[in-house]
């Protein structure tokens, strides 16, 4: 069972709630987080956000990141791919960001770390051949993020991809990157499927019509369509003669 954990001296100045919920999401950041416009997102829907706080209602958990936005703490946007996409996604802002200092001591083999770095430098090379804008600092750690996570395969397909459109900017890149990830090709092909019970009715209606598409008259019917067919019969040769 994993424990919930708060700082002290920041419960007493943010507030108790507050605190638990910014731990947590300082957690999820430097596990999963994602470099984008110069901070560290995640996104996660509120359902998600009750699975780590199962004690408190969704509208309990809207409430505690409304006060931590409010605060100037964290960020809260919308990246997804579609506009339908209204799933949230999280940084923690500069004043966030500093509540939690902690020594960063790195214990990543030097192998690994070489493998990064020619994966970088390869990277670096299509970007010159592409005649890609050069990169700032924060999208520096977006490339380093991106040749950790994605393969060089599908980096360099992102870059294809953008420079056919011509556009030479890596944040186009790196969003279609991000999204190829959380969007499957799978998705564009959705089916509808109604999962409501058809009745009973409507199925037998719906055969007669498909095994029969040809009208069937009788005798009223055929009469009364006759009648039709002469009183428009009439009235199209009072208008010849009005012409005339």
């Amino acid at each position: 069972m994993e424990k919930i954990t708060f700082g002290k001296e920041l419960a007493t100045t943010i507030g108790l709630n507050e605190s638990i919920v910014l731990e947590r999401l300082y957690k999820h950041v430097e596990k999963e987080g994602t470099p984008l416009n110069g901070h560290v997102w995640m996104e996660r829907t509120y359902e998600e956000w009750r699975e780590d706080f199962p004690f408190w209602s969704i509208a309990t958990i809207k409430r505690i990141f409304t006060s931590l936005k409010k605060q100037g703490l964290i960020l809260i946007e919308q990246h997804g791919k579609h506009r339908y996409d209204r799933t949230n996604w999280y940084a923690l802002a500069q004043e966030g960001d500093q509540a939690f200092i902690q020594d960063n001591t790195s214990n990543a083999q030097p192998q690994q770390e070489n493998g990064l770095e020619e994966k970088m430098t390869s990277v670096q090379k299509q970007l010159q051949k592409l005649r890609f804008f050069p990169l700032r600092d924060t999208q520096k750690k977006e490339l380093a993020h991106a040749c950790r996570h994605f393969p060089l395969e599908q980096i360099s397909q992102a870059l294809e991809v953008t420079a056919e459109r011509a556009i030479f900017a890596w944040k186009y890149a790196y969003k279609v990157l991000l999204s190829n990830k959380k969007t499957p090709s799978s998705t564009f092909q959705r089916k509808i499927i109604r999962t409501e019970r058809v009745p009973d009715w409507f199925q037998k209606e719906e055969h007669l019509n498909k095994m029969d598409t040809t009208p069937q008259w009788n005798e009223e019917a055929l009469a009364k369509k006759q009648r039709l067919e002469a009183i428009q019969e009439k009235y199209r040769k009072r208008e010849t003669i009005g012409l005339c």
